[in-house]
């Protein structure tokens, strides 16, 4: 589904990225892991297009994605979350659902014009309820709670109808009811046959999820396993608490 090879990014001398190439499968959820400043959010953001890459390769789906516009990859089946929260907190939940399933980015003001709200109505509710948000259809998504506005903001991603989803700690900061909606939420992505890869600082809630784990140290590739591997990992033990 995600093949990377040697992408690589440096910021001034310091190389965030280095070389990191990995693969991931169709219909699995793969966890990204590494101590912190290991590079894992740059790596998003350069698979995303959010940053341009020094060098290095993304193929999606056997197709070479070039460096253009983050919001292209969107129509093409790739959609991500961030680590700081970016929902629109002035638009209503329904118009921030109702923005993420029109392809009309070029114009995106514009898309409210282009769907038929009553149709799209149906499925936004559908995807409230999966998350018990459907009181705060009207509401203003500034109104939101923290966790809450994670939740739409996954929604969101969602809506888009993306194959591949990249979600951003998607268990950060939120309590442990939240966490279980997160959860049940995601594995039901991956039951509707969607493709996930996940960023997450969480080791218990990420190695009950994921098939597979992939991890960064110092902006390289270290590993990639089977979660109950990766946790008896030396090198990973070393990675986190050092020689």
């Amino acid at each position: 589904m995600l093949k990377i090879q040697e992408l690589s990014k440096k910021f001034g001398g310091v190389h965030a990225v280095e070389k990191f190439s990995f693969e991931i499968k169709p219909n699995h959820i793969t966890g990204l892991i590494g101590p912190n400043g290991a590079g894992k959010t740059t790596a998003f953001n350069l698979i995303t297009n959010f940053l341009p890459r020094d060098k290095g390769e993304v193929f999606y789906k056997e197709e070479l994605i070039k460096k253009s516009s983050a919001y292209k990859l969107v129509k093409k089946g790739i959609a991500r979350t961030f680590q700081q929260i970016r929902i629109f907190p002035e638009l209503t939940v329904k118009e921030n659902l109702l923005l993420a399933m029109s392809h009309d980015y070029d114009n995106w003001w514009n898309s409210f014009g282009n769907i038929d709200e009553n149709l799209e109505e149906e499925r936004i509710m559908e995807l409230l309820k999966e998350v018990n948000l459907e009181k705060y259809l009207e509401e203003k998504a500034g109104n939101l709670s923290y966790g809450q506005s994670k939740l739409l903001e996954i929604l969101r991603v969602v809506a888009t109808n993306a194959d591949l989803i990249l979600l951003d700690e998607p268990a950060a900061g939120v309590n442990p009811t939240m966490l279980r909606i997160v959860e049940k939420l995601i594995l039901g992505l991956k039951e509707k046959g969607k493709t996930l890869l996940v960023i997450e600082h969480n080791m218990p809630f990420l190695m009950g999820i994921s098939d597979e784990i992939i991890v960064m140290e110092s902006g390289k590739f270290l590993c990639q396993d089977l979660p109950e591997k990766v946790q008896k990992d030396p090198k990973v033990l070393e990675a986190y608490l050092g020689g």
